[in-house]
């Protein structure tokens, strides 16, 4: 079975790593879940808790209202990352859309609030010890950007569409460059295994996270994501809640719990990397949500 798992990722155009868990019995499915990999957005499923914890504890006010300018928020494909005009949102709204959409910019004003060292320390309390988040989302594209030669990651973009002439945009576009660089090893960037998300995701279903408002605040949250890769490994009359990540064409993943109409639950980590960057990316989606049904038809459920 996971030999056939991780020939469905082969075809897909892609390497995988998979890890479902059933909490109940604790049964598992394991493909590589121990292999470090970049992070990307699910990371934001910590940073979502640590947030979730701070405000039930009464460390921040989760009412408090933050203005995000044009110019001084991290930029992104969705939500506020792409608004023209100022946005001034309450904490905890800036949260739920971090995870419903995945914003960029609010993610890292959330971040700001709770701390890197904080979200990290928690983690690392739930023994998730091979998950690291490094730095904001907007330091890490500043980063890449700065790597490739260009002073920041605005410019980088204006580069890439040919703006500052065809020397920067090949510079720019360089695929082997920009897959050296240290915000896409997972050696040196954000990271985690399968494993430890599906920990993570555990740690969260089971209120043992954080307490029980916190906990119930996350699962709300995720339920609500507008991404649904793996819709199709749901059960008829079953329930998702998940958090997807994407990074540069270089990885791209999914965790998550399934809930069956038995009210049996899996918890679900899986992480992808493209044989080609930005190539395949909907075959991949399908592949991701058929190994989980796959996987999770081995531990007996529907």
């Amino acid at each position: 079975m996971v030999d056939q798992i991780s020939r469905i990722f082969d075809d897909a155009g892609c390497v995988g790593a998979l890890h479902v868990r059933r909490p109940s019995d604790d049964a598992e499915v394991d493909l590589r879940a121990e292999n470090v990999w970049l992070a990307a957005s699910i990371i934001k499923v910590a940073i979502g808790l640590e947030f979730y914890a701070q405000a039930d504890d009464g460390a921040l006010d989760p009412a408090r209202l933050i203005t995000l300018v044009p110019g001084r928020r991290t930029p992104g494909p969705t939500g506020i990352s792409c608004a023209t005009d100022a946005v001034t949102m309450s904490l905890r709204d800036l949260c739920a859309a971090m995870l419903a959409i995945s914003d960029n910019a609010a993610t890292d004003a959330v971040l700001e609030v709770v701390g890197i060292a904080a979200v990290n320390d928690r983690l690392a309390r739930l023994g998730c010890t091979s998950t690291v988040l490094v730095e904001s989302i907007g330091s890490s594209i500043d980063a890449l950007a700065t790597e490739l030669g260009f002073p920041d990651y605005a410019t980088l973009l204006r580069a890439q569409a040919g703006d500052l002439g065809p020397d920067a945009q090949r510079a720019s576009t360089d695929q082997e460059r920009i897959g050296a660089t240290r915000v896409l090893d997972p050696a040196r960037a954000t990271r985690t295994t399968a494993r430890d998300m599906t920990r993570l995701l555990h740690a969260v279903w089971s209120d043992e996270a954080a307490s029980e408002a916190a906990c119930a605040d996350l699962r709300q949250a995720m339920a609500g994501q507008v991404t649904r890769r793996l819709a199709p490994a749901v059960p008829d009359g079953g329930g998702l809640a998940a958090k997807s990540g994407s990074f540069f064409g270089r990885v791209r993943n999914e965790i998550g719990v399934i809930t069956a109409p038995t009210g049996e639950r899996y918890a679900l980590a899986v992480l992808t990397r493209p044989h080609r960057p930005f190539v395949g990316t909907a075959t991949i989606d399908h592949a991701m949500a058929e190994a989980v049904r796959v996987a999770i038809a081995d531990l007996g459920g529907v």
